[in-house]
């Protein structure tokens, strides 16, 4: 289904969700990658044009208009290996500064990028809503962020790595299905990982999604609407 304003595509999104019935709402939204320097691994939430910033307001603008009635939760997934090899840095530096990033955002205490503060803050959330992950490692034991990289070491029997990922997310057993609606926000370019590798597979799963663009560099999150983005209904 093509998507012509802005204000369409949230009024499926919410009709999408009353209809499900469910009792809570799961954004995946504000998908961004890290770059890496020598000094730091920068989370770079407008390396993709206004993608990452954008889709978290969408999310955001839904979750709003539906907060009285449902649990809003938020899940903020990380890009942390396609920048690995242009960084030119060793795999013990590479790791060093994801465990810095990764340590920075973890605990009670701990808060969003910046700009994605504001922009929850702005709608009336805070990083209480949103999910952690249990990263395994030490001073990462509830990560604002789940690493793209830790996901791909799990279900080593899906060969695609996005659908491995989304298998790993949504078939955890602590993730509960029945009561969870899920509307995510990708890349256009993993829509075919997505939409034919993992969710017609994962039993029990009911979401939308829409697809959006990360090459438009130029363009504001609005005119993404106008470059081939794509909604869908599973």
């Amino acid at each position: 289904m093509g998507i012509l304003t802005e204000e369409s595509l949230i009024k499926s999104l919410v009709s999408d969700i009353h209809k499900s019935k469910r009792k809570q709402v799961l954004f995946l939204a504000g998908h961004f990658p890290i770059i890496y320097t020598p000094e730091a691994a920068i989370e770079a939430i407008n390396q993709w044009g206004p993608f990452s910033p954008y889709t978290l307001e969408l999310a955001c603008k839904v979750g709003e208009r539906v907060k009285n009635n449902k649990t809003i939760k938020f899940m903020f997934v990380v890009d942390d290996h396609t920048y690995e090899e242009i960084s030119q840095l060793s795999s013990y530096s590479l790791s060093k500064l994801r465990r810095d990033l990764y340590r920075k955002r973890s605990g009670s205490s701990a808060e969003l990028v910046p700009e994605f503060h504001t922009i929850m803050e702005s709608h009336g959330f805070t990083e209480a809503n949103v999910i952690r992950q249990n990263q395994k490692k030490e001073g990462r034991e509830d990560c604002l962020y789940f690493s793209e990289k830790i996901l791909r070491t799990q279900r080593p029997d899906i060969s695609n790595q996005c659908a491995r990922e989304y298998h790993a997310i949504f078939e955890d057993p602590e993730f509960d299905k029945d009561s969870t609606y899920l509307i995510g926000f990708i890349p256009r370019r993993c829509e075919d990982n997505i939409c034919r590798a993992a969710l017609d597979e994962i039993d029990g799963l009911t979401s939308s999604h829409v697809f959006l663009e990360t090459a438009a560099l130029n363009e504001t999150g609005k005119e993404l609407l106008n470059l081939g983005a794509t909604y869908t209904k599973y």
